[in-house]
Parts: structure tokens; sequence; C-alpha cells
């Protein structure tokens, strides 16, 4: 296909497939199951979507394809149409669509920066990161261990690190609180978050003994003291404990659930096969203390 003069001179990435026929495109939808598409108004309105596009494609290259349809060119138009797409109407003349497994899958709405898309077009179903919720502005987000040390020799405040994992359901449900902190402590106290599920974490799970998520640790003047352990704190409990950070205290056991006065009848290895067979009908919760 040929492409407006610019493109060339900003060395847009050969990895963006650029598609004007539909029979191509249908083509490009059967063979890829990962496909982020800009539709723009004219190549112009394009030019700082594909600077951005061309990164993203490097980053993502094997697992992801990006395409770009110019719907101001002749050709171009008609597959527009028997899309249904009509980037005109957007404010900034591009629209950007993701198509997964030869079938539209949604708009891309998130945030339009490297790392968000990148991290889209890796996981297309997975939840939006940490930074994309306005919310959490206040709360120092590092990606990788290189940022994590700068952060941890520069700065003086105390400061409190929240290792996660983003599906993690317990971060998720403690995320609302930090971030509150984070912004009501601004200024007296830093509070970060880092994702490690990834492998090339390991070195940073083991230095500060990350065995489960969140694992939350308290540094001053960039030397690690203690484990933050209160996972359904408040904002307010957050600040508090910052007050006077102390290392987790030994909690007295609890009293199992089976030694509790209750009438619910508590299975065990022996007898779990025995009273199944001689009840018709068993609702069984498997739990964890």
């Amino acid at each position: 296909a040929f492409l407006p003069a610019f493109v060339y001179s900003l060395k847009m990435s050969p990895l963006i497939e650029k598609i004007s026929d539909h029979k191509d495109f249908k083509k490009l939808l059967r063979t890829r199951n990962n496909v982020l598409v800009l539709y723009s108004k004219s190549a112009a309105a394009a030019e700082s979507s594909l600077r951005l596009l061309s990164s993203v494609a490097q980053e993502v290259k094997g697992r992801g394809t990006i395409s770009w349809i110019d719907c101001g060119d002749t050709e171009s138009r008609k597959l527009c149409k028997k899309m249904k797409v009509d980037p005109n109407s957007k404010e900034k003349g591009v629209e950007l669509l993701h198509y997964k497994d030869g079938a539209f899958h949604t708009e891309y709405n998130r945030a339009v920066t490297l790392k968000s898309m990148v991290a889209f077009l890796k996981d297309p179903e997975g939840a939006p990161l940490w930074e994309e919720d306005p919310e959490a502005k206040d709360v120092v987000h590092v990606d990788s261990e290189k940022e994590l040390k700068r952060l941890l020799k520069k700065e003086d405040k105390p400061l409190l690190m929240m290792f996660y994992a983003p599906w993690c359901g317990v971060c998720k449900r403690m995320m609302p609180s930090y971030q509150q902190a984070a912004t009501e402590l601004k200024g007296k106290y830093v509070l970060a978050g880092m994702n490690v599920y990834s492998a090339e974490f390991e070195r940073i799970k083991e230095e500060y003994n990350v065995r489960g998520y969140p694992t939350i640790c308290y540094f001053e003047k960039g030397k690690f003291l203690f484990h933050f352990e209160n996972y359904g704190a408040t904002a307010a409990d957050i600040a508090e404990w910052l007050k006077n950070p102390q290392a987790p205290q030994p909690q007295a056991p609890e009293t199992p659930w089976a030694d509790e006065e209750n009438v619910v009848y508590h299975l065990t290895d022996e007898d779990f096969d025995k009273f199944i067979k001689d009840h018709s009908s068993v609702l069984v919760m498997f739990h964890a203390p």
C-alpha cells in the first residue's frame, strides 16, 4: 500500500500492518488472534498515534498485532464503511478497536501510553494497570528493579511499599485504602506499589521475603525495617501505624472451627467418603483457617 511521506520520516515500524482491502483485513483477523486496529480520518490525524504504536508494536512482537486503516483514502473508506467505523466522529479523528480470535472484542479506552497499551495487548481481558486509576495518582508506581533501587536511595521520607500481583483479590480490596492514605499522607510519607508477579522480579521477591500477595514493606532512608500485615486496614489504620511502625506481633492461634459450638458437621479425611455416600445431598465448604 502507498504510505504518506511523513510515515517514512517517522520511521513507522514495519510491524504495523497498513490495510485498505476488506479481504486483506478479514485474512488478518483470521490468521492473528490479538489485533489492535488504528482507524484514522486521515493520514495526518494518525501521525502521533503511529509514533506511539510503533513503539508498542516492538514491545508486543510475537504476541499482538497492530494494524492501521486510513479511512481518508478512497479504497480504505469502503473498508471503514463495511466495518461500521467512523473516526470522523471522534475528537482527534482516530479510533482504536481491538479484535480477538477473529471477531471484534472491545474499544480501547484505557490510557494512551506505551505501558498501558503494551499491558493491554499482553492481556486484553486483564484489569487496567493500578496507575490508570485517577484515585491512585499519589501512589508512587514502580516498574523495575532499577526504579526501586533509585527510589530507596533518594527518598528520605518513611516509605511503605506494596508488592502485589494484578490478579490478587486481597490486593484489590486493599488498594482503595492504600491510595487514600497516599493522598492524605502526601509530603510526610511515601506510599508506593510494584507489580512483582512476573518471573523477572524473583530477586526482589527473595530479598524482601515476598511469599504471597500483597507483601507490604516499611523502609526508612532506604533500609527495610518491618512488614505491615494488616490487610484489612483503612486509610486511618495505615496512618496510625506509620506514626509508630512496629514489627508484626505474634497472633494468638485461632480456635479451630470444628472445636467451636456449631451445627455444621466437620468432615475429615477419614469420614469424608462415607459421609457423602450415606447422605443423598450434601453441601460442602472446603476452607482454610
